[in-house]
């Protein structure tokens, strides 16, 4: 008989998870609080304007890697979708000077070099360890534990650029990099992507993947590209169940019997995927009590397992005319108005996709970051609504201000369409304080970072997600998902190598 898959949660863990399910010949559902599939992969539409809320740049967009293989599979990436590439990753500005991250790393580094002297040895040390960086390519193949030696000799082949890299910044995190620097700007065009405690390899690994030309965003944005994979999963034969939170899973000694609905209906089935935000899952779905040791390490460690929160605006341009060469990030102190809010800002344009704006106008979005103390402030505020929806405006007009004094082009030219804090991503997705992303890595996180996708005492019931691969993003979404079909293969006992 069939066996039947439950899958918590409808992001692109979820939907990744009920396409290869599918494939290996489960009957496969999947249970999503929202009415919409995708998770924080998504957007939404306001006023004739589409607002993208997810991909920033997207791994795995050249042909050749395992991922693309995997985005592929799942009909995120098919034949006649578009993959925009751009230029410049982005430019950081500093007290009237401008640094820009190009994709010709040798113009970075030129312009890096005439900006600061001084920093010649560190500067041309840190470019030799980006193009490293674009050899590198994500494991998507099968899990670690479920590999062979064979598995391990092409992963390490792989993986061998990125092993140079974490070993020669070892025990070191951002700020201990950019503190190698004697120019401010530099400093800040390494901390504006990468935050100050995360680990310092991560900024070689970023930007020597934009270098490879992998990173590129598919036709469509983010909603899109999460309908595509949703329906092929339909096609497949999963049902894809919409409006349907899961109350929890039931369980009867060491198993997962099923799971109950919050509209009292009780779902029995073989395997239990939960593909939601593990808050959600130990705690809501199952006891705390069924934590790993290391995942219970991570909510508890917030030095060694940081989170960071954002706050985001979404602007109408009344010009036909981009406004932006390239996405530019400064600062403007005056931002700086609740706890945890850093001064930095970034902005983006979609002039590439014409479909996201009506015909003559430009869509804006600007992006601010912060701490975990930036939930705490807006969890607190929402309990007045009116004070929350206040600040809200009062913020959003304050970011129309700061772009008119950085761009005065734009001076009577903005209309804010939307504001979302992390609120927005508590309330709509379940985030654990309000993150979109998962716990970022640190130099003080354990040497083997993953926590476990097993569940103690429930032997058919597998995590996936992106918070068992931080920092998560897609590329940690989508293989969490597959390898936990991989994994139940595992269970029965078939060839897991999809």
């Amino acid at each position: 008989m069939t066996k039947k898959i439950v899958v918590i949660g409808g992001g692109i863990s979820g939907l990744v998870a009920a396409v290869y399910g599918s494939l290996a010949g489960f009957s496969v559902t999947v249970y999503e609080q929202q009415q919409t599939a995708g998770g924080e992969c998504t957007g939404w539409d306001r006023d004739g304007y589409h607002i993208d809320n997810c991909i920033h740049w997207l791994m795995g967009t050249s042909p050749g890697s395992q991922l693309y293989e995997l985005w592929k599979t799942v009909g995120a990436l098919e034949e006649n979708i578009r993959i925009h590439r751009f230029p410049a990753m982005y430019a950081s500005e500093l007290d009237g000077q401008r640094l820009t991250l190009w994709r010709d790393s040798r113009r970075t580094e030129r312009d890096m070099l005439a900006l600061s002297p001084a920093d010649k040895e560190e500067i041309r040390k840190l470019m030799r360890f980006c193009r490293l960086a674009q050899k590198v390519q994500i494991p998507a193949s099968i899990p670690s534990e479920l590999m062979g030696s064979g598995d391990r000799l092409k992963m390490m082949l792989t993986m061998g650029a990125a092993l140079k890299i974490f070993r020669a910044y070892e025990g070191m995190n951002v700020q201990d990099l950019t503190e190698r620097f004697s120019h401010p700007l530099i400093r800040c065009l390494i901390s504006d992507f990468t935050p100050a405690d995360s680990q310092a390899s991560s900024f070689a690994m970023a930007y020597g993947n934009f270098l490879s030309g992998d990173g590129g965003i598919p036709d469509g944005g983010s909603r899109a590209f999460a309908q595509r994979v949703r329906r092929r999963a339909e096609e497949l034969g999963a049902r894809i169940e919409t409006g349907r939170p899961v109350q929890k899973i039931q369980t009867d000694q060491a198993r997962a019997t099923g799971i109950l609905l919050e509209d009292g209906e009780t779902v029995p089935c073989d395997y239990v995927v939960p593909a939601c935000d593990l808050a959600v899952t130990f705690g809501q779905l199952l006891s705390k009590d069924r934590m790993e040791p290391l995942l219970r390490e991570m909510y508890a460690d917030r030095r060694a397992y940081p989170i960071y929160n954002t706050f985001q605006t979404a602007m109408a341009v009344d010009s036909p005319q981009n406004p932006l060469e390239h996405e530019t990030i400064f600062s403007y102190p005056q931002l700086v108005t609740v706890p945890g809010m850093g001064e930095r800002i970034t902005v983006k344009t979609y002039g590439y996709e014409p479909s996201f704006s009506p015909a003559g106008r430009q869509l804006l979005q600007t992006m601010q970051g912060g701490t975990e103390d930036l939930y705490e402030y807006w969890s607190r505020l929402y309990q007045d609504p009116q004070a929350y929806r206040a600040k809200k405006t009062a913020q959003a007009q304050l970011t129309r201000k700061a772009l008119e004094d950085r761009f005065p082009q734009l001076r009577g030219k903005l209309t804010v369409l939307d504001v979302w804090t992390p609120m927005t991503y508590s309330r709509y997705c379940s985030a654990y304080k309000g993150f979109y992303q998962a716990f970022s890595l640190s130099k003080y996180s354990a040497k083997l970072p993953y926590p476990s996708a097993y569940v103690q005492g429930l032997g058919n019931v597998v995590l996936a997600g992106q918070w068992i691969t931080p920092p998560g993003g897609l590329p940690g979404s989508a293989t969490a998902g597959k390898f936990a079909i991989q994994r139940i293969l595992k269970k029965e006992g078939r060839d897991f190598r999809l």
